[in-house]
Formats: structure tokens, C-alpha cells, sequence
């Protein structure tokens, strides 16, 4: 009788570790599971916070960018027009207020998070390629600034006559610069409407979340 008092005893004490056991395993996974909700809420709210960022800025670069080229056109066409009727005029150029280089914290700072990891695949390709291009467009624009503030806007206070040579035709310096820039125009059309297609992507998927 003893005995059996003392199995009983014993399977008692061990049924009772065992419901610890499952308590405290329970406990456990529940907090790994509230720990792992809030941090995916948390993620999800930053990943929102940064595509509202990112989106941004690519509507202000793709307002922004048809507004300079069409600045650029608009003032290269007037020399042109006034060299048809055989006017000598100051050379087209135009200057883009402030940095030469646009705002691109927001993809930086999607990048640098590792935020960017949640955008498929795909569209996150093309945005790098986006930006890099932005960089490669914008670093021509420096340079054809550095031209315009060295060669170009020295000369503006002494007329006209200063960008043309003997022959009474536009110096060929000039010329290249106003294509140059004709150039560049084009390329901020295209990244433009480039941007405008990428905004509209990630808007769907903020209005997805």
C-alpha cells in the first residue's frame, strides 16, 4: 500500500512538472508571438512612413523636371528663333535654382534601412536604376553649369556681340553648349515621366497595405 501511495505520489509530481512545463512553453510562444505581431506592425508602419517619402519625391522631381526642361526649350528656342531672322542674341542657357543635384534622401534612407527589401523585386530594380541615372544626368548638368557661370554669364554684360566670332556666327563653344543642354532637357522629360510611372506603382502598393 506504501508503494503504491508512493508511485501515486511520484506520477502526481511529475504530471504537475509536466503542466508547468506546458504553462511555461505556453507562456513563452505567446510572447514570441505578440513580439513578433508588434515588431511587423512596427515594420509595416515604417515601411508606409518611408514609401510616403519616396513617393514624394519622385512627384517633385517629376513636376519639377518638366518645369526646368521645358525652361531649358523655352530659351534655347528664342535664340534659335532670333537666329533665323538673323538677330545675334545672347546664347540659350538655363539655370536650375539651388542644388544641381535633386533630393534623394527617401531612397537613400529606404536603401540604408533595408526597407527597400520589402518592394518585389522588379520595381526595386528599376528604381535603382532610376536614381543612378538621376546622378549620371545631373553630373552633365554640373558641368554645363560650371560652363555657364565660367563662359557664359561673364559675357552677358558686354551684349550680344561677345558669343560670336568674325564670321558674324555663334562661337562653336556656345553652339555645343546650347545642344548640350537640349540634351539634357530630353533626358529630364524621360526620368520624368519615368518617375511618374514609379509613383503610380508604389501608390498602389501603400494602397495595398
Amino acid at each position: 500500500m506504501a508503494q503504491s501511495e508512493k508511485r501515486s505520489s511520484w506520477r502526481g509530481r511529475v504530471g504537475w512538472l509536466i503542466g508547468q512545463l506546458i504553462v511555461v512553453f505556453a507562456g513563452v510562444t505567446a510572447a514570441f508571438v505578440v513580439e513578433n505581431y508588434r515588431d511587423a506592425r512596427n515594420q509595416e508602419a515604417e515601411f508606409h512612413q518611408a514609401l510616403s517619402g519616396l513617393i514624394a519625391e519622385l512627384n517633385r522631381y517629376e513636376t519639377r523636371g518638366l518645369e526646368f526642361a521645358d525652361g531649358m526649350d523655352a530659351r534655347i528656342s528664342a535664340w534659335e528663333e532670333a537666329d533665323r531672322k538673323g538677330t545675334r542674341a545672347i546664347p540659350g542657357y538655363f539655370r536650375i535654382p539651388g542644388a544641381t543635384h535633386p533630393p534623394s534622401a527617401a531612397w537613400t534612407t529606404m536603401m540604408s534601412s533595408g526597407l527597400a527589401r520589402l518592394i518585389e523585386p522588379g520595381l526595386r530594380t528599376e528604381l535603382g536604376l532610376f536614381y543612378s541615372e538621376v546622378v549620371g544626368i545631373h553630373d552633365n548638368y554640373d558641368r554645363y553649369n560650371q560652363f555657364t557661370e565660367r563662359e557664359v554669364l561673364p559675357r552677358i554684360a558686354l551684349g550680344p556681340d561677345a558669343f560670336y566670332g568674325t564670321d558674324g556666327r555663334i562661337q562653336p563653344a556656345f553652339r555645343v553648349h546650347m545642344d548640350l543642354q537640349k540634351e539634357f532637357a530630353a533626358d529630364l522629360r524621360k526620368l520624368s515621366h519615368q518617375a511618374h510611372d514609379l509613383r503610380l506603382r508604389l501608390e498602389e502598393i501603400r494602397g495595398s497595405k
